[in-house]
């Protein structure tokens, strides 16, 4: 096995560009991104009116990772994230390679699914025929990824303009919510319980919700690029969480005061504006979701091409992989790649199914981490990274292991042949590994 970085000392190397706004930003795009204008109606059907509750426990869970990941992306500064935290943590090779094959497939996965989504807003937009969607998701994916080559502070400053309307949209209606604040129960569940006398849908609730949050771990394969990256990840990652946090909250309020939880199935965002605005209140919000899931789509791939050029400049993938422009100073055999892949999930027209096997495989990445920051304190004592996870016991990290139970209490809701998908995938990314390890491509 060869290691190391296969980099020759002439070639272009990343570019250390983006700010901590530019960096935060992007967290909070990836974190808004499309979900919140969708699963806020499916987490209402669950949790009523307690909704808002629901987004506090999602919160928590997240944050507990996040903060996982804030100590090693201090630690370990590098584009591959979860690859080299890994890697240089268990030295496990084989083990570090399926980590990165997971997330690899899951990014793919979620470009796709993202991009349909903009399909169908735009679809409905336009008023064409839905047998369009795959072509306006192509032509979307297509569209990003030369954007993506273009260069990473074009692409970070475009989703920084998109990141905004979206958060326009969210205050839209917390705007409309607030004459309508106080109008129901917020502890009502929809069977009229309370919500502290049975918890159950609250958590039932943010098992779904929690899919909102996912993002933020994205942050840290951007720290290559990033000014000082190994103090601002860990900050940037921090006040996107805050940010996203306060804006679900009072989304999750305003959205049962003007609107019964039980009307917010379909397009919740736009029947809340539509109830107060009419017909162009809704249009406003199509469009805007239009510019949500552009963004998403965006930030995935910026996010996931990062990583596959990380992981074959330490070796983990062929060399080819970590070519880096030498004038736009990205790393376009990896975009190009990631670009391939997501165009190829189109072809499977449904995704529902992978798109669960895709949030399994987040949530397996997310206990490793966990586990990751603990084996790390445990061998190594004495370093002091710029940002240390706090709440420890000792050299202990709490929220790690705080993190590694609540991760296990989610990844309990998912149907049993999803387990199945991903351990077919997990064989199929260590065939991968064993047969470029027998050519010598990595």
């Amino acid at each position: 096995m060869t290691h190391g970085h296969y980099k020759h000392p002439k070639e272009p190397k990343l570019k250390k560009t983006l700010s901590l706004f530019e960096i935060t930003m992007y967290g909070v795009g990836l974190i808004l991104g499309a979900g919140i204008y969708v699963l806020i109606g499916r987490g209402a059907a669950i949790a009523g009116n307690s909704l808002w509750l629901s987004f506090v426990v999602a919160t928590i869970i997240a944050a507990l990772t996040g903060l996982s990941y804030c100590e090693l992306s201090s630690r370990f500064p590098k584009e591959s994230a979860e690859y080299v935290y890994t890697k240089k943590t268990f030295n496990r090779n084989s083990f570090s390679f399926i980590i990165g094959w997971v997330l690899i497939f899951a990014g793919s996965v979620s470009a796709t699914a993202v991009a349909m989504g903009f399909s169908e807003y735009f679809a409905t937009l336009m008023v064409w025929d839905f047998s369009t969607i795959p072509f306006i998701a192509a032509g979307l994916i297509i569209i990003l990824s030369i954007i993506n080559f273009w260069g990473v502070k074009e692409s970070a400053r475009l989703n920084v303009i998109f990141t905004i309307v979206e958060m326009i949209g969210l205050l839209i209606i917390i705007a409309i919510g607030i004459p309508h604040l106080g109008s129901v129960d917020y502890l009502q569940t929809p069977g009229g319980g309370f919500a502290f006398a049975d918890f159950s849908p609250i958590m039932a609730a943010a098992a779904l919700i929690f899919f909102a949050y996912i993002g933020f771990d994205e942050m840290p394969k951007l720290i290559e690029e990033t000014k000082n990256g190994a103090k601002v990840i860990p900050r940037a990652l921090i006040y996107a969480l805050v940010i996203s946090t306060i804006l679900y909250i009072l989304v999750a309020l305003s959205a049962v005061s003007v609107v019964p939880w039980s009307e917010l199935k379909e397009a919740p965002l736009s029947t809340v504006v539509g109830t107060a605005w009419g017909p162009n209140g809704m249009l406003l919000m199509t469009i805007i979701a239009l510019f949500a899931t552009f963004n998403t789509v965006l930030a995935i791939l910026m996010g996931f091409s990062r990583l596959m050029y990380g992981m074959a400049s330490g070796g983990g993938l062929p060399p080819l992989l970590s070519r880096v422009h030498s004038g736009r100073r990205t790393p376009y055999v990896a975009i190009l790649a990631i670009m391939v892949i997501s165009l190829f999930f189109l072809i499977l027209g449904d995704i529902s199914i992978l798109a669960s096997v895709t949030d399994l495989g987040i949530f397996v990445v997310f206990f490793v981490i966990n586990i990751t920051l603990i084996a790390l304190r445990y061998k190594d004592r004495k370093t002091k990274p710029h940002f240390k996870s706090p709440l420890n016991l000792g050299w202990f990290p709490i929220p790690a292991l705080l993190g590694i139970i609540a991760v296990i209490t989610i990844m309990l809701n998912f149907e049993p042949i999803i387990y199945l998908y991903e351990l077919g995938i997990i064989v199929i990314g260590l065939i991968i590994y064993f047969i470029l390890k027998s050519l010598k491509k990595i």
